[in-house]
């Protein structure tokens, strides 16, 4: 008969809990469609599904659930030795992809580990459990295993905890190597500067994360301090989704395309078109009850399109804007002379306005001033 304890539930293992569950979310944004095109993203997605599925492991034997799925004990360790070789995957990746090369070697290690320890995972329940509290609850009594104790073949499993270290500590010096030289070759582009500083960050995690798990597996019994770790990981996690975030083009302003850029319309055919258009507004073409565009374009022979394009890029203008301009200019001129006996409001008509409002406001839109303040300073 085995023996359990109460499942150990509280807002620290919530916070793990929902720290892994985002970097299942995180992995699945990296390995999307679109974004498993850059090497990186895979490398990296890749790195946060391994990241997650320790964490839950731990996670599971912290909050005791792992009596209610004791076949499931030591099952990620073999991704252990997938972490340092992901992370510099990705770093070489984000370099440069070209450089990434053999990729299949570097996971020979975890590979091989995990047939090693296929004869632990066939095991039966008995095993499991005392390999569990072993590690979590030395204070609950070994039960009786049918056939015997089971024993690593050379002992090698029992050194996983080194085997994780040396792979992290020597994965992590070649990353951060690659990344230095990187740096003393990258151009002085703000993009490239950018990404290097950014990937800088990762290695500061990546140590820090190697740091704890040397800490904890220094001070601590087997199993006991784990979640230190895994609160490094959630950080880690929580940090990259914070990276994601920043990096998107959701909360950033629309960027609108540069209009005509596909235009046929060379330089020396829009001078033509805009020296007919300045012609037309020295005939006072904007004292017309009712101008429009396609009506100016007919009159100099060009199509609306063009004349726009004309107006929009030479005059830095809109067409209605050109020619509320040439109005306002106009009324400047009447209100100036001394002997135009109109009134302000007669003035605002006469140069094509259809009402005192309207006039009124594209007058201070382009001078800061009412016609009436324009005279009397102009007067003044």
């Amino acid at each position: 008969m085995t023996e359990t304890t109460p499942l150990h539930i509280d807002i620290f293992a919530l916070i793990l809990f929902l720290g892994s569950v985002q970097g299942i979310f995180l992995s699945c944004f990296f390995l999307s469609k679109n974004n498993r095109k850059v090497k990186a993203n895979i490398f990296f997605g890749l790195l946060l599904i391994a990241g997650c599925l320790i964490s839950f492991d731990i996670l599971i034997s912290y909050t005791n659930f792992m009596f209610q799925v004791i076949h499931l004990v030591d099952i990620t360790e073999p991704l252990n030795l997938v972490i340092g070789p992901l992370f510099y995957l990705y770093i070489k990746a984000k370099i440069d992809e070209s450089s990434v090369t053999n990729i299949f070697v570097h996971f020979l290690p975890s590979i091989l580990y995990f047939f090693y320890s296929l004869p632990f995972y066939l095991q039966n329940t008995e095993t499991k459990y005392n390999a569990y509290i072993n590690q979590y609850h030395p204070q609950l009594s070994h039960v009786p295993v049918p056939g015997g104790e089971f024993e690593y073949l050379f002992l090698l499993g029992t050194f996983i905890d080194e085997f994780t270290v040396v792979s992290i500590a020597a994965y992590l010096i070649m990353a951060t190597v690659a990344l230095y030289q990187a740096k003393k070759c990258a151009s002085e582009e703000p993009f490239a500067k950018n990404v290097l500083s950014n990937l800088w960050v990762d290695i500061v995690f990546i140590a820090t994360i190697l740091a704890t798990l040397i800490f904890v597996k220094t001070y601590f019994s087997r199993g006991f301090g784990e979640f230190l770790i895994i609160t490094v990981i959630s950080i880690y996690i929580y940090s990259s989704s914070i990276k994601v975030i920043r990096a998107s083009d959701f909360f950033k302003k629309p960027v609108k395309e540069k209009k005509y850029v596909r235009s046929v319309l060379d330089e020396e055919t829009k001078m033509k078109i805009l020296a007919k258009i300045n012609l037309m507004m020295d005939k006072k073409y904007y004292l017309n009850y009712a101008p429009s565009l396609p009506d100016l374009a007919k009159k100099i022979n060009a199509s609306p399109n063009y004349t726009s394009q004309v107006i929009n890029e030479k005059l830095n203008l809109t067409f209605l804007e050109l020619i509320a301009k040439h109005r306002i200019d106009e009324a400047k001129m009447m209100i100036l002379d001394h002997s135009n006996s109109k009134t302000i409001e007669e003035i605002g008509y006469s140069v094509g306005f259809n009402s005192k409002s309207t006039f009124y406001t594209a007058f201070k839109k382009l001078t800061g001033q009412t016609p009436s303040a324009f005279k009397k300073s102009q007067s003044s």
